[in-house]
């Protein structure tokens, strides 16, 4: 008997729990929402909608999405801003009635809706989704307190309520907020080869490898951050406005677009190459310009086009030297044809003298130097010329030679030139001294010492 009522009260325990978790936790959270559902202003899917049309005073702006992109077809056709336009359509998912003003039969009355701004109203905004138009959105004037909007929906229940200001404010977008202002459309990562002509004179950059090269005005190693900050700049720039839709030729002339723009860009990608032509500038800090896929001329600002007219010697790798210092086991010094020092590197990375005397070196200083060298910059380029030579360095590993150098003084600079290398790099007075050490540096002290006590 005492386990059949054990049984019952542990029925009636589970069916009460059964209970609490359908209605109250599971029920609950249905119930919960439910009510936010209920106080959206459009019960939509972000995903679902295909066409948005914004009617501000005498202007609509519709955008519709094809093939997964977001395009405008009305004032003007052109590509939208996807970022803008995915924001504006999370913007009215988000958006909650927070307090209704008027029920729905004071809200079909023309004096009660003049009342909160709504004949006509500021802003009209109608969403369509796969399945058809939703009810359209009209905006009206704000609250006198509180900042809130007032708002009407077509449809059955024209009720009016009122809204966060803050939402109007981030719906009331004009055709500029909306449209793509991206003044070419790539990715940089793409890039694989890039063209100038124009003002700062013709340049050619390939990438090699993963390391960019200049090809022309010179043949020459190109400073990968120079050249990422340059594409950098352009994927990141945006139109400042635009200033014609569809230009007729001449207009084209009078941008200074044509017949030959000021500067064009060229990138190669592998969609295709995207061309910038940049025209004259406006009087007020910026330049005419216009993206070969696109029809409309508009403005940019001067910075960009700063770097796009960046001279060659700008995107120069201003490194002269990539030693392969781990593999280098030699070292030779020369005062023009005399030997200054001459030392090995043994299998445990420690520097001995062999030339012009035999014994111990300041494997440090040793390796100092290889330092010195591998941080040295550039502060101009020139052709390789005559000159006297100063200082010449021969690095090795074993028998085979990685690098010589030779420094040059020629016109009261010093210049750097190498082998497998058509440049020449003029070097600052300071870097040289650093390089242009002799035998007493790299002696250790107790050899310095004796050979001064032989000299006695």
């Amino acid at each position: 008997m005492k386990f059949k009522t054990n049984l019952v009260v542990g029925a009636i325990f589970i069916a009460l729990l059964a209970f609490v978790y359908i209605y109250e936790i599971k029920g609950g959270e249905d119930r919960r929402k439910e009510a936010e559902r209920s106080k959206q202003l459009l019960d939509i899917k972000e995903s679902e909608v295909r066409r948005i049309a914004v009617v501000r005073g005498d202007t609509t702006i519709v955008i519709t999405k094809n093939n997964g992109d977001w395009q405008l077809s009305s004032p003007v056709v052109d590509r939208a801003d996807a970022d803008a336009v995915e924001r504006y359509v999370r913007n009215i998912a988000e958006a909650e009635r927070e307090k209704v003003v008027a029920d729905s039969a004071a809200g079909l009355e023309a004096d009660v809706a003049a009342r909160y701004g709504l004949v006509p109203p500021r802003l009209k905004v109608l969403l369509a989704t796969q399945d058809g138009a939703l009810d359209t959105l009209l905006f009206g004037a704000d609250t006198p307190t509180d900042r809130y909007t007032y708002v009407k929906q077509s449809g059955a229940n024209p009720e009016i309520f009122a809204v966060r200001a803050w939402r109007f404010d981030n719906l009331n977008k004009g055709i500029f907020d909306l449209r793509n202002r991206r003044i070419v459309d790539f990715a940089k990562e793409d890039v694989a080869a890039a063209r100038r002509r124009g003002m700062g004179g013709e340049l050619a950059l390939a990438k090699e490898d993963g390391q960019w090269r200049l090809s022309t005005p010179v043949a020459a190693r190109a400073a990968t951050d120079a050249v990422e900050s340059l594409l950098t700049k352009i994927e990141s720039s945006q139109v400042e406005s635009f200033v014609a839709e569809d230009p007729a030729p001449d207009a084209l002339k009078e941008y200074g677009l044509a017949p030959v723009a000021g500067v064009e860009w060229t990138l190669v990608t592998g969609n295709g190459e995207k061309r910038l032509l940049i025209g004259r500038d406006d009087g007020e800090g910026r330049y005419f310009a216009r993206a070969a896929e696109r029809l409309p001329v508009f403005l940019v600002d001067s910075t960009l086009v700063q770097k796009l007219t960046l001279a060659a010697d700008e995107l120069r790798d201003k490194k002269p030297l990539r030693l392969k210092r781990d593999a280098i086991t030699a070292i030779e010094l020369r005062h023009a044809n005399e030997l200054v020092v001459q030392a090995s590197k043994d299998s445990a990375d420690v520097w001995s003298l062999v030339a012009p005397e035999q014994g111990e070196a300041k494997s440090w200083r040793l390796n100092s130097l290889l330092t010195d060298l591998g941080e040295l910059e550039a502060v101009a380029f020139a052709q390789a010329a005559a000159g006297d030579l100063l200082l010449s360095i021969r690095l090795s590993a074993g028998e085979q030679t990685l690098h010589w150098l030779r420094f040059y003084h020629r016109d009261g600079e010093i210049f750097l030139e190498q082998n497998d290398d058509a440049a020449s790099y003029r070097i600052s007075s300071d870097d040289f001294a650093e390089i242009d050490i002799d035998l007493d540096e790299v002696r250790p002290q107790r050899a310095a010492a004796d050979s001064a006590a032989a000299d006695e």
